[in-house]
């Protein structure tokens, strides 16, 4: 195929002709025959060059967060034949994706090139097939020699770095959160030690801590109830009406569930993502699970469809620890979605609200739980106020 170069002369000689018979100028023909010349002795020398390549990709990470660095690596393998100047194309979702010159390679000779990739939003980015042409020295024409293979990066929101969410404490059936005493980790199991109670099973007793603690002490093989979180995501179109500010306010509820996420898994607490349109990962901990939560806030966006009230209401009557929602700022004032909120707070041990908003935006007054950003940079700090607030506020109680 003739690149645009090519192109550019081959319609240039057509002009050149057709003046030159017009105008009975048989400089232009000449020119015109000389172009046409040129194109087909670079159409020829392109396709009788034997060459085969082999092209290999790998994308380093495979996922990153909004904004953080992933490389693409290729590795072009001469198989047979002397390669002259190669031009490689990689295409790359949502952009012009890279094109790259490549010098002359010998037979069996290796060349290596990376370049980086654009991270700025969440989503998923196809890269490929990559595609090698070798072009002739005039530049005119180009064939097609190789083709690599499709590799997908996955890019998690952007997040900020944030204390995890403060947990309740009381009676509950596996006892206080602050008695639970950390005996091990295999996987993605959590064993745990607490008091014996009346009906325990003595056959978990565990001795060693036994004699130590000096009263009995029950092996435990599940994460106390009170150490989960679970985050809410408001996905309504509608509580993200802004015209053209309707991307960036989602995307800014998005990060702010994913930090939360996030702070969540360092301190390996159980977690889960509901989102108003019915996804619902259920409890996850860590490895592919957690990897699960940030490839669905990768991928969410806003819909017409579900229900604030009924989604407040699932997650109320499983949580035992802490709930954190995150709400549209536009619609948050509305009678029906404050109720809502109200009777899933007073279900749950602990909640946090975290309202998206306008920069400018004036919202009812939230009360110690409640955090309005308009910007993820004051996401860190009003979440930390926050949650001391409440801190304060249950010791006080």
């Amino acid at each position: 195929m003739l690149t645009r170069r090519g192109t550019s002369v081959g319609i240039g000689s057509a002009v050149a002709a057709g003046a030159g018979r017009l105008f009975g100028m048989g400089e232009l023909l000449v020119l015109a025959l000389a172009g046409i010349a040129l194109i087909s002795g670079s159409v020829v020398w392109t396709r009788t060059r034997r060459i085969r390549l082999r092209i290999q990709r790998s994308v380093q990470p495979a996922r990153v967060h909004a904004g953080g660095k992933a490389r693409v690596q290729l590795v072009l393998t001469n198989l047979g034949g002397h390669a002259p100047l190669l031009q490689l194309t990689d295409p790359v979702t949502g952009t012009l994706g890279a094109r790259l010159g490549v010098g002359p390679l010998l037979a069996a000779e290796r060349l290596s090139t990376s370049y980086l990739l654009p991270t700025q939003r969440r989503g998923r980015l196809e890269i490929g097939p990559a595609e090698v042409d070798v072009v002739d020295p005039l530049g005119l024409a180009r064939t097609r020699v190789g083709e690599g293979p499709r590799t997908m990066l996955v890019v998690y929101p952007a997040t900020q770095t944030l204390a995890p969410p403060r947990l309740a404490r009381g009676p509950e059936p596996l006892g206080l959160a602050a008695d639970v005493h950390t005996l091990q980790r295999i996987g993605e199991d959590f064993y745990a030690l607490r008091d014996y109670t009346a009906g325990d099973d003595v056959r978990r007793i565990h001795w060693p801590s036994t004699a130590r603690l000096g009263r009995p002490m029950v092996r435990e093989d599940e994460v106390p109830r009170r150490s989960r979180v679970t985050v809410v995501l408001d996905t309504r179109s509608t509580a993200f009406d802004a015209g053209p500010l309707i991307d960036e306010r989602f995307e800014l509820a998005v990060s702010a569930a994913a930090s939360v996420v996030l702070a969540s898994a360092t301190r390996h607490d159980p977690l889960r993502l509901l989102t108003v349109a019915g996804a619902d990962t259920g409890f996850v901990t860590s490895g592919e699970g957690l990897a699960q939560v940030f490839d669905h806030l990768a991928d969410v966006s806003t819909s017409a469809q579900g229900s604030l009230r009924s989604t407040l209401a699932a997650a109320a009557a499983t949580a035992v620890g802490a709930v954190v929602v995150v709400l549209g700022g536009t619609v948050f004032d509305a009678a029906r979605d404050a109720e809502a909120i109200s009777a899933a707070g007073s279900r749950t041990s602990s909640m946090t609200v975290i309202r998206v908003c306008r920069p400018g935006d004036a919202l009812p007054a939230g009360g110690p739980g409640v955090v309005d950003i308009s910007t993820l940079a004051e996401l860190g700090p009003k979440w930390a106020a926050a949650q001391t607030s409440s801190q304060a506020n249950a010791v006080s109680t």
